[in-house]
């Protein structure tokens, strides 16, 4: 039986915070599943969740939900991920988890191993891997022959996260796993894992660095670059050079691509992403597959290939440069 004939998967939701309310509207896009059931720390989110998609169940605790689902997506805060992972794995049920797995590469560790003792399915949400116009992109390259390069800007606006209050101060502390990871991820989506690494990296105001220069060797002679400035204007941007052929996204949701001749092309993102957060619905998809065949298929990534992402911010940091800030 085909995943379109069978039943829909009913999936718990752990969390009920604004990215629970995305991974819902996405939901309603992938016909395979439906929302089961959902707990939060915070009840009244919950039921609040659970009235705006008719969800049947508000669950008391994540073992609870368990047992009423197929599945479970765990979404909650950055700090409470790790733990809750750990305490999820031993149930067996298919996991999604959304990144980062842990705010350090030890506590990555524990996550991915406790995956390899349980055995149990899982995936992680690194949902840049499942946007539209990087498939479309990497098309427009391998056309016309190999991929040559790949330039990534990773530049976060902690300033930004730490104004709004959102995040505790552990979180912010390990920005660079908790949000810059995203980015860096990147890297290997598009470059495979990474043979040669040259890092420098420099402190303003960060502990584990905010300023950022790689130069990078990946499988085939491709080469890429890795740069991220936290404390000036700007943004993401991903640049793929090819065989007479750039393309660029920036920002990372709008692909342009020049060719050698001086014609220039725009991709547009694919009709089912419109009105819900990019990428989330190939990735649900994904994940409805890793639940009804236990295999995890590109770019999808599980808790080993996340804990190979941590592993290479780390390799980003190694003795930052303190930079003098006395003017």
């Amino acid at each position: 039986m085909t995943a379109a004939a069978s039943a829909p998967l009913r999936i718990g939701l752990i969390g009920a915070g604004l990215i629970a309310r995305q991974h819902l509207l996405a939901m309603a896009r992938v016909p395979g599943l439906v929302p089961a059931g959902i707990s939060s720390r915070t009840r009244e989110k919950a039921e609040a969740l659970a009235a705006e998609f008719a969800i049947p169940l508000v669950a008391e605790t994540p073992e609870e939900l368990a047992k009423n689902a197929d599945a479970l997506m765990v979404l909650v805060s950055p700090q409470a991920m790790a733990p809750l992972a750990l305490r999820l794995l031993p149930l067996g049920l298919p996991l999604f988890l959304e990144k980062p797995v842990g705010l350090s590469v030890a506590e990555a560790e524990d996550v991915a191993q406790a995956a390899r003792s349980s055995r149990t399915p899982n995936m992680v949400g690194f949902n840049r891997r499942h946007y539209s116009v990087f498939a479309k992109g990497l098309e427009k390259i391998r056309e016309r022959g190999r991929l040559l390069s790949v330039l990534i800007e990773g530049s976060e606006r902690i300033a930004v996260a730490r104004g709004t209050g959102r995040f505790s101060e552990d979180v912010l502390r390990a920005w660079l796993y908790a949000n810059a990871t995203h980015t860096i991820d990147l890297l290997r989506h598009f470059g495979g894992e990474p043979e040669v690494v040259r890092a420098l990296c420099a402190s303003l105001h960060e502990e584990l660095g905010d300023q950022f220069a790689a130069c990078l060797r990946f499988p085939g002679g491709v080469l890429g670059s890795y740069t991220a400035n936290w404390h000036s204007p700007g943004g993401w941007g991903v640049v793929l050079k090819g065989e007479g052929v750039s393309v660029e996204f920036r920002p990372l949701e709008t692909g342009r691509v020049a060719y050698a001749d001086g014609t220039t092309e725009v991709i547009e993102a694919d009709a089912c992403e419109a009105g819900v957060k990019p990428g989330f619905v190939g990735q649900l998809e994904a994940y409805e597959r890793l639940v009804r065949t236990g295999e995890l298929a590109p770019p999808s990534q599980d808790l080993e290939g996340a804990l190979l992402t941590m592993r290479l911010a780390a390799r980003l940091t190694a003795d930052p440069l303190i930079l003098d800030q006395a003017r």
